[in-house]
């Protein structure tokens, strides 16, 4: 069995990246960063785990500037 690098952690930092555009963005992107973090770390599948990073990132300020924190 390969238990090895299958990029979970980059495939869930963008899962959570993108549904942090539409629901609880401040939990989903958090979480998106946490998870791309780990991702990049682990070296899996580096390039989702940016693009998660990035996305997460955009969300939250996004989330930020729609209810007026900034």
């Amino acid at each position: 069995m390969n238990s090895g690098n299958n990029g979970s952690c980059s495939v869930a930092s963008l899962i959570c990246s993108i549904v942090s555009f539409f629901v609880f963005p401040y939990i989903f992107g958090l979480a998106g960063i946490i998870l791309g973090i780990i991702g990049v770390s682990k070296q899996e599948k580096t390039g989702l785990a940016i693009i998660g990073i990035i996305l997460s990132i955009i969300g939250i300020i996004w989330a930020l500037s729609y209810y007026g924190m900034i």
